[in-house]
């Protein structure tokens, strides 16, 4: 394939002409003309979110989640670190000056089964909203694994979930068996989000530029031990 001049292309409009950039000393051209203008169809997006969420509704399970809170959280001055779990001269009482300081210097948890931020380093743990999501599991084998505390029998499903929230890895998901006037009354297995995978279409450029738009996540899910302090996050 031979080059064609951009000057003498036959294609109308042809690439526009190169515009000396504004202080940055870079040059500028619109290469790809645009030639159709697409609309976007906001309604046909929004469809496409409901139709799933309904599928959800149809054949999933109800749970509940509960969104771990991040260092990126803590840098907005959203959450702060920690300092029940910090060291200190006397744990029966402890000195809060030298916690503050601990907390400041390490940023990290002093006690995996802290019983303030449960091992995740942060007050809390988790983010102060519980959401009750509809969930699309898919059937997987159990593996027995023996841990020092006895046998655990593990399960990773891999599962469905809608487009809101923003599911993100070591996110909270536990299983309801029992439900009254939509409020759950018996919990089941507590499981973290490993991996996520949002499901995802593509717009294209209009108004204003956005070029996918979320349907649904897809997470892989993994078995919290019983014996974790997860199982004391707080879900109802």
């Amino acid at each position: 394939m031979s080059w064609v001049d951009p000057t003498t292309s036959p294609i109308n409009p042809q690439p526009g002409p190169v515009i000396s950039g504004s202080g940055t000393g870079l040059n500028y051209q619109v290469e790809s003309p645009l030639l159709v203008v697409k609309q976007k169809d906001i309604w046909a997006q929004t469809n496409q979110q409901r139709f799933h969420d309904e599928a959800l509704q149809w054949f999933g399970e109800e749970v509940i989640v509960r969104q771990l809170w991040r260092a990126e959280d803590a840098a907005l001055g959203l959450v702060g670190y920690c300092q029940v779990c910090q060291d200190s001269p006397n744990p029966t009482t402890p000195n809060t000056s030298v916690q503050s300081r601990v907390s400041s210097v390490y940023r990290q948890t002093g006690n995996s089964y802290c019983s303030s931020c449960y091992g995740t380093t942060f007050s809390g743990g988790f983010k102060n909203v519980c959401y009750h999501l509809y969930m699309l599991a898919a059937d997987t084998p159990q593996i027995r694994s023996n841990l020092s505390t006895g046998q655990f029998w593990k399960d990773n499903p891999q599962v469905q979930l809608s487009w809101y929230p923003e599911i993100r890895t070591g996110d909270l998901v536990v299983r309801v068996t029992q439900w009254n006037h939509g409020t759950p009354t018996a919990l089941g297995d507590r499981f973290q989000v490993s991996a996520v995978t949002p499901q995802t279409v593509r717009t294209g450029p209009g108004v204003s530029y956005d070029p996918t738009m979320y349907v649904n996540q897809t997470c892989t899910l993994e078995n919290v031990f019983p014996s974790s302090p997860y199982y004391n996050v707080p879900v109802i």
